[in-house]
């Protein structure tokens, strides 16, 4: 029964990808802004109260709009949002449940009790500040989206406190050296973050840290270590303290792990409120999701819109651009969240997938984007579909950014002729949509956050991937690892004037 109901599912999604095919050649000679009409306009913005999502700028017509609506229950797109919802197994490959919706959404299973057990020794460690009131800096030891998740936190909190906050991963040790020269033993606690607790990286810098306590010879390193693992026989391997160690659901991926203690060192100069701020617009998002028809539901038009530019229009790169300083590690983020879940070949079936998959996902901050990369967008040669993100707020703080997204847009879309200076013409016609946050807080940035969780998860339901697993990074690590004790492979690779020296 199961093999016959795989069959089936491979035979919608080749439907599916051919239909898409055949209204992109529909579409293939018609510029964006003869598409573009008031009606349709007003009708193609989803309004919330914490994020407006403007889709009027898509290379779409109603035609495209009604087969896209569509393809949600040709997938069967609200039982795979039951089964993500209630953290059931949705990572095969691995034989894992997923668990980064349980962490906000309050239930009776066994998973939420570790979670919740955990929340409160999160708000203990932040409310009763344990720490020692001589302590002025907090590295934080880790990588991918170990680290990329809590720097960014911390960035868009902008917040001046007693205690400097560090991430470090480079394995050249450049960065953490620096870092070590602006602190001292005494006034110094490492936070090492890692689901695994076995990431070659980390151990690295560990090592690196533990050699730089040993110059003081009153100091116990262990006293000044922490640890935050799904793993804790690993941490405690290690000399982490039991009262020092936070643990994670092991099926919380890392890139999805945000949501729990990984985020602890974001918060230390601030408090457990606006910790539980950010979870309460993640869960709000859920609740979108969950609930919003096909038609008003931000991440499933999200998610179709990119299956169809991927697919349809032959676009397989996507910029993301913010116009909020607090923002601006947001792109990077989004990024290693889309593509490490997404960037695969094999669907479900052990089968190359029919569709073209993620896109390269890249951008950054806009205003610093406009002076370095938009010349490439506005006159390349490669269509690129965007997000634009931004504050929805006329204030003076905030208007010039609001207006300059909303004229990059214009650029980007409608674009503008000049036959007798072909030099100044731009082309236009990249399909772009406009995301607005209502307000700059941790609950909107919350729910933004989880918006594009579940965009990543609906598109590898509709392209048939498991979006949970990355045996790429594993396997390319394996690779790696051998090759780098190898030398007689690296002799036979490499001339000895790119081979490290001795």
């Amino acid at each position: 029964m199961l093999q016959r109901e795989k069959i089936r599912m491979t035979d919608i999604r080749n439907k599916i990808r051919n239909e898409l095919l055949l209204l992109g050649k529909g579409l293939e000679n018609t510029h964006l802004s003869e598409l573009h009409t008031d009606p349709y306009q007003e009708k193609r913005v989803i309004k919330n109260s914490l994020l407006n999502f403007d889709y009027s700028k898509q290379r779409i017509d109603d035609e495209v709009i009604d087969y896209l609506l569509k393809i949600p229950d040709l997938i069967n797109l609200k039982d795979s949002l039951h089964e993500l919802f209630d953290g059931n197994l949705l990572n095969p490959s691995e034989e894992r449940n997923v668990s980064h919706t349980i962490y906000r959404n309050k239930n009776s299973t066994e998973n939420f009790q570790l979670v919740f057990s955990e929340r409160e020794r999160i708000k203990s460690f932040l409310e009763k500040k344990t720490l020692n009131s001589t302590i002025k800096n907090l590295i934080c030891i880790s990588i991918g989206g170990s680290r990329l998740g809590p720097e960014m936190l911390n960035e868009f909190q902008s917040l001046d406190g007693p205690i400097n906050i560090y991430f470090c991963s480079s394995v050249d040790l450049l960065e953490l050296s620096d870092v070590l020269g602006r602190c001292n033993q005494n006034e110094t606690i490492i936070f090492a973050s890692s689901k695994s607790f076995a990431t070659s990286e980390i151990h690295k810098n560990l090592d690196h840290v533990k050699s730089w306590y040993s110059q003081q010879d009153d100091i116990n390193f262990n006293d000044h270590l922490y640890g935050i693992s799904a793993d804790t026989s690993a941490m405690t391997a290690y000399g982490i303290k039991k009262s020092n160690q936070f643990q994670i659901l092991d099926s919380l991926g890392g890139r999805f792990s945000v949501w729990s203690s990984m985020s602890l060192p974001a918060f230390i100069n601030s408090n457990f409120s606006s910790y539980l701020d950010l979870l309460e617009g993640a869960r709000l998002a859920d609740e979108h999701t969950k609930k919003a028809s096909w038609e008003s539901n931000i991440p499933v038009l999200m998610a179709l819109l990119s299956v169809w530019n991927s697919n349809s229009l032959n676009i397989n790169n996507h910029g993301i651009f913010t116009y909020n300083f607090r923002l601006r590690s947001f792109t990077k983020y989004i990024a290693q969240l889309s593509m490490e879940s997404n960037g695969k070949s094999i669907n479900y079936d052990s089968k190359v997938s029919p569709f073209s998959t993620s896109p390269l996902i890249w951008g950054g901050y806009g205003i610093e984007s406009q002076h370095s990369t938009f010349q490439w967008l506005m006159q390349g040669k490669i269509e690129t579909s965007c997000d634009f993100i931004g504050l929805n707020d006329g204030s003076e703080e905030f208007i010039d950014s609001h207006e300059m997204l909303l004229s990059q847009v214009l650029a980007m879309t409608f674009g503008k002729e000049d036959k007798e200076s072909p030099f100044k013409t731009v082309k236009g016609n990249n399909p772009c949509s406009i995301l607005q946050l209502n307000s700059i807080d941790l609950k909107s940035l919350g729910f933004l956050l989880a918006i594009y969780e579940h965009k990543v998860f609906i598109e590898a339901s509709v392209l048939g991937i498991d979006p949970f697993d990355q045996w790429g990074v594993q396997l390319g690590k394996k690779i790696a690892l051998e090759s780098k004790h190898d030398k007689e492979f690296f002799n036979k690779n490499f001339s000895k004037s790119v081979l490290p020296k001795s």
